[in-house]
């Protein structure tokens, strides 16, 4: 910026308009609650800064000059960008303009996320929402990483020390069979009536924390799971079960997700390796006003005990 440019002030620029308006000093001067000496002297100053004359003053009355013509323009313009900079500010500081970059593992979608979406941008229609996928392990990398505000996970992760975590929802793992299995039409599943079947699984090595606490199950119920097909993916996992590729253990949201071609059944077994806790995961001194917001959003519609 110029020292010119930058010795300019809205107030000059608000003077020069109330003339230009008006063609009137006098006019121009009870408009903007002033004397017509100070006014005078501020059109001088302006003028000065500008090099240019602006007005032609005559004994018939006051007419804008070429210069002053465009500066007229100019000027409009002006006062409409510092109005539209001091209002998306504003808007900005209370957290409704701007992006909010968000991780997030397969069933958050499912339990969580479509409602938090939905009340997040009939409050804050001004703010982009950019929607990152992954598993718990590929989400943790995101936050650590910076690229994305918040992350919606299964702990434990791997998480940079200054990343704080709560929990959002809290889900129960749940039997998954093929729609015609002999135990389709059972009230609830007990895990040693299906060590001879074949399991679609969540990879171990893509989705750990999951894969563990599924394989942890299946030994407290005196067996290791048949591993018939493993995928990253929810959707994925209820497909091939769908598929008849073997029966599954999912967060029980899926049953939001789940076709007449499956049947989602309570599992008997240890209480707490069946739940499922979804936590939000944020570093606090870096979340924008937006991403504040969308957090305390999913906070309202956070699932939990």
């Amino acid at each position: 910026m110029s020292t010119r440019a930058s010795n300019l002030d809205l107030r000059m620029v608000q003077q020069f308009l109330a003339v230009a308006e008006t063609l009137s000093f006098r006019k121009a001067a009870e408009q903007m609650h002033m004397a017509q000496p100070p006014l005078s002297q501020a059109i001088m100053r302006l003028e000065s800064l500008l090099q240019a004359r602006l007005f032609e003053r005559s004994p018939r009355g006051v007419r804008l000059t070429p210069a002053g013509e465009v500066f007229k323009m100019e000027a409009v313009r002006l006062l409409n960008q510092a109005s539209r900079a001091l209002e998306r500010t504003q808007r900005a500081g209370r957290g409704e303009l701007g992006t909010v970059h968000v991780g997030f593992i397969g069933p958050a979608m499912i339990a969580l996320l479509p409602k938090v979406i939905l009340a997040f941008r009939e409050r804050f229609a001004g703010v982009d929402l950019a929607l990152h996928e992954g598993s718990s392990m590929q989400v943790a990398g995101m936050i650590n990483s910076d690229t994305v505000d918040i992350g919606f996970l299964v702990t434990p992760a791997e998480l940079a020390p200054d990343v704080e975590t709560e929990v959002i929802v809290v889900d129960t793992l749940v039997a998954v069979l093929p729609a015609g299995h002999r135990l389709s039409g059972a009230s609830c599943i007990r895990l040693e009536d299906l060590a001879d079947d074949a399991f679609v699984l969540f990879s171990a090595q893509g989705v750990p924390t999951l894969s563990s606490r599924i394989a942890s199950l299946c030994r407290q119920a005196g067996f290791e799971p048949r591993i018939a097909q493993e995928a990253v993916q929810i959707s994925t996992v209820l497909g091939l079960a769908a598929g008849g590729l073997g029966v599954s253990i999912l967060p029980g949201s899926i049953g939001a997700m789940a076709t007449g071609a499956v049947v989602c059944k309570p599992i008997v077994a240890d209480a707490e390796l069946l739940r499922v806790k979804i936590h939000a995961a944020y570093r606090p001194d870096r979340l924008s006003d937006a991403a504040h917001a969308f957090l305390m959003t999913a906070r309202l519609h956070a699932d939990r005990p």
